[in-house]
């Protein structure tokens, strides 16, 4: 099954300058705490409902019926600046940019381009490409350290290890993988 592999995510904090990862942990808190915020009343009328008397208090003792009503109309009025501000945006954005392409196409990007700024032989790409899965190994700068691909063919499954600076060379079924060269190992 060719979906049912693990995803890759690359969650790397550290490469975020420091005062970025405190002003993103700031503002998630902030976001969180207005988003609680919204919430007060549905959980306020929640606990009502289930006998709770704080919420009764709350509704009935600050001026009741018409607390309510002036609530409904404060986020109804902000409801529909909100809608007025991004129809607004929104047609000012067609206005300024239907009917105009200004995209411009990229120039294609031959084989041997990708095989040098990967660091492979062309070879290489070429079987990387054929391949069903493949594994990356990337170094501490990013770099392309190792790359396994596995080559499934009708009789033989083909496990290919590739480094970028050897060729793709075929073992016996027995040899074990070094670490240090290119192996093809067939498992059957």
């Amino acid at each position: 099954m060719a979906g049912s592999g693990r995803k890759l995510f690359i969650n790397a904090p550290k490469l975020l300058p420091r005062g970025r990862r405190v002003a993103d942990a700031v503002l998630t808190a902030l976001m969180w705490a207005f988003y609680s915020y919204l919430w007060a009343p549905l959980i306020s009328l929640v606990a009502w409902l289930l006998g709770f008397e704080f919420a009764y208090d709350v509704l009935v003792r600050a001026g009741g019926l018409q607390l309510l009503q002036d609530v409904i109309f404060f986020y109804g009025t902000t409801v529909a600046i909100i809608f007025v501000v991004v129809a607004g945006w929104s047609i000012i954005n067609r206005s300024r940019f239907a009917h105009r392409n200004r995209r411009r196409a990229v120039p294609a990007v031959t084989e041997e381009e990708i095989a040098t700024y990967f660091d492979i032989a062309p070879e290489q790409l070429a079987t990387l490409r054929e391949s069903r899965i493949i594994h990356v190994g990337l170094g501490q700068s990013g770099d392309i350290q190792r790359v396994e691909a596995s080559l499934i063919r009708v009789d033989n499954d083909f496990r290919l290890a590739i480094r970028p600076d050897a060729a793709v060379a075929e073992n016996e079924a027995d040899q074990d993988d070094d670490e240090t060269g290119s192996v093809v190992q067939r498992s059957g």
